[in-house]
C-alpha cells in the first residue's frame, strides 16, 4: 500500500510541474546575429520579453551589440493578437556607447509577429519615409561613420527575425519603469491612469486633418472594437461598457495614410471628463499605439441601490423576447436639456450617468434566462423637468418603443422575460 500511494505521488508530481513551467510563448529572450554585408564583426540582436501584465502589457528590453557599439533600451510590447505584438515609438535608452542612434530606433516600430517559435518584426511605415541620423556624410566626427551606416541600413532595411534561446524574463528595475509610467516619468505610448465611477465609456474616432484612408484598430481590454476601419465622416461613435477594475484601449495606427503620419485622433468621455489620444502629438507621431488606462471604480453602486429604495417604481410594460440578446436605444425626442440616466438590469448597474441626446445611443444588453428586470433611474431632472426619453428595444428583428418618464420620486421598470 505504501508504494502505491509513492506512486501515486510521483504521478501527481510529474503531472503537476510541467503545468507551472508553461510560460507565456513571448516570455524570455529572443536573438539573432546577422554579418552586415561591408562589416568586419557580427552584429547580436536581443530582446528580452517580460511576464505580461494582465497578459496584455509585455515589458521589454533592447540590446544591440556590434562592434565597439552597445545600445540598451527599455520598451513596450502590447499583445495585439495571439500572433501579434504592438512595438511602442520610445525605446528608452540606459546605455548607448560610444555614439547614439536617436530616432533611429523608430525603424523598429511596429508589431512583432510569431511563427514557427520564432518572431519577425513587421515595420509600418519609417522604413519608407528616408528619415536619415545626424552623424553620417561628416555632420558629426567620421570616427564610426562605417559602424553607424550598417547600423542604420540594419535597423532600416534588414529582416529581422529571432530565435528563443531563453525563457528567462526581464524582471529587472526597468520592468516597473516600463509598466508604470507615473512613477518614472517615461513615456513609451501608455497615458496615465484615469479613474471613473461610471460604467460607460462614449468613443468616437475623428481625423485631426484632412480624411486620406487613415485606417485604425481599437481593442478593449484584448477585445477587438473595430480592426483596420478608415477613419472617415461614417466613423463609429459608442458607448462601450467598462469592466469593473482596469480597462485598457489599445489605438493602434494601422498606416500612414495618404499624406504621412496617420493623424487618427481617439476622443473618450467618462461621466463629466473629456481624454483624447491624438497621434497628431509631437510625441506620438509614427507611434504604432496609443493606450488609456481607465480603472472603473464601481463602489458607489450602493449609493445608488439607496436612492432606489427612496423612490417609488412604476412599473411601465412587460415584453417576452426570444433571445438573450438586445439593444436598448435611447434618446430625447423633444429638446436635448442634459437628461441623464442610470439603468439598473436585476441587480446590476449597466449604466451610470447615461446623458440622454437628440440622437439615438445604443446599449447592447445580454439577458438571463427567465424574468429580468430593467429599471431606469433619473441623475437629474436638466433643464426642463421631469427627465422625459424614448426607448426603443430590437430584439431578434422586431422593434418596441416605449416612453420614460423618471423623476426624482419616480423610477421605470420594465418586465422583460426570455423564454421560447
Amino acid at each position: 500500500m505504501k508504494c502505491k500511494w509513492i506512486v501515486l505521488l510521483i504521478g501527481l508530481f510529474c503531472t503537476v510541474i510541467p503545468s507551472f513551467g508553461q510560460a507565456d510563448k513571448w516570455t524570455g529572450t529572443w536573438q539573432m546575429s546577422i554579418r552586415p554585408w561591408n562589416g568586419s564583426t557580427t552584429l547580436v540582436l536581443d530582446w528580452q520579453i517580460g511576464v505580461p501584465e494582465q497578459g496584455l502589457l509585455y515589458p521589454a528590453k533592447i540590446k544591440l551589440r556590434y562592434g565597439q557599439f552597445t545600445g540598451i533600451y527599455e520598451a513596450l510590447l502590447i499583445k495585439k493578437s495571439d500572433e501579434q505584438l504592438g512595438i511602442s515609438r520610445g525605446k528608452y535608452p540606459l546605455l548607448e556607447t560610444p555614439f547614439k542612434l536617436g530616432i533611429w530606433l523608430w525603424y523598429l516600430n511596429g508589431t512583432l509577429d510569431f511563427r514557427d517559435q520564432k518572431i519577425s518584426l513587421h515595420r509600418k511605415w519609417v522604413d519608407k519615409l528616408g528619415i536619415w541620423m545626424r552623424g553620417l556624410n561628416g555632420e558629426e566626427d567620421d570616427l564610426w561613420e562605417s559602424s553607424k551606416v550598417d547600423l542604420r541600413n540594419f535597423l532600416y532595411r534588414d529582416s529581422i527575425t529571432l530565435r528563443k534561446i531563453d525563457n528567462i524574463p526581464l524582471t529587472d528595475s526597468s520592468v516597473q519603469r516600463i509598466l508604470h509610467p507615473e512613477q518614472s516619468g517615461i513615456y513609451l505610448g501608455k497615458y496615465d491612469r484615469m479613474v471613473t465611477t461610471d460604467s460607460m465609456a462614449f468613443l468616437k474616432v475623428e481625423d485631426q486633418q484632412q480624411y486620406d484612408r487613415d485606417t485604425v484598430t481599437l481593442l478593449h481590454n484584448g477585445r477587438p472594437l473595430f480592426r483596420m476601419a478608415e477613419v472617415n465622416d461614417h466613423n463609429r461613435q459608442q458607448h462601450v461598457r467598462l469592466d469593473t477594475g482596469r480597462n485598457l484601449f489599445f489605438f493602434f495606427a494601422e498606416n500612414c495614410g495618404n499624406i504621412p503620419p496617420n493623424t487618427g485622433f481617439l476622443y473618450m468621455k467618462t461621466g463629466d471628463k473629456e481624454h483624447g489620444f491624438n497621434f497628431s502629438n509631437r510625441s506620438n507621431v509614427f507611434a504604432t499605439f496609443l493606450i488609456a488606462d481607465i480603472y472603473y471604480n464601481p463602489t458607489e453602486y450602493y449609493h445608488l441601490d439607496t436612492l432606489v429604495s427612496k423612490r417609488a417604481t412604476e412599473p411601465i410594460a412587460t415584453i417576452k423576447v426570444d433571445t438573450t440578446e438586445i439593444v436598448l436605444e435611447l434618446w430625447d425626442s423633444q429638446i436635448e436639456d442634459g437628461d441623464s440616466i442610470s439603468l439598473r438590469l436585476n441587480s446590476n448597474w449597466i449604466a451610470t450617468g447615461f446623458p440622454v441626446r437628440n440622437t439615438p445611443q445604443k446599449i447592447p444588453v445580454r439577458l438571463q434566462p427567465g424574468e429580468n428586470r430593467l429599471l431606469f433611474m433619473a441623475d437629474n431632472l436638466g433643464k426642463i423637468p421631469p427627465n422625459t426619453a424614448k426607448l426603443r428595444i430590437r430584439y431578434g428583428g422586431k422593434v418596441q418603443t416605449l416612453d420614460l418618464n423618471t423623476d426624482m420620486q419616480k423610477n421605470n421598470e420594465m418586465r422583460i422575460i426570455v423564454g421560447p
